[in-house]
């Protein structure tokens, strides 16, 4: 499962956006929306580097590099496009989650 945390500098997003946002997500890369979690994480506090928006992206290592690059490049384009800012705004770090290293439920997940 994708799961992308967005930090946002002075800002806030409705849970109607977030739905909206996540569908988008979910269009672009071909999953449905109830496998893929974004979470918005108003009003944080940086330090040094200053970004509108910060993602931390985790992806399972399962996906190809052609599939990773387009869940990255994906999110950000519907980020930047939502919220309009420029693409100097926005940065995108990405996180390959290797088999066995996920619980969900209590539940081991392994593919």
């Amino acid at each position: 499962m994708p799961v992308a945390n967005c930090y946002i500098k002075n800002g806030k997003v409705t849970q109607n956006e977030v739905h909206e946002l996540a569908s988008k997500w979910a269009k672009a890369i071909h999953v449905d929306a109830k496998d893929i979690c974004i979470t918005f994480i108003p009003d944080c506090i940086q330090g040094g580097q200053q970004y509108k928006i910060l993602v931390n992206l985790y992806l399972p290592s399962l996906w190809s590099e052609k599939n990773i690059k387009n869940m990255q490049l994906s999110l950000f384009t519907i980020l930047k496009n939502h919220f309009q800012y420029e693409k100097h705004e926005i940065f995108v770090i990405t996180s390959i989650v290797q088999s066995g290293h996920v619980l969900e439920g209590g539940e081991l997940i392994e593919w």
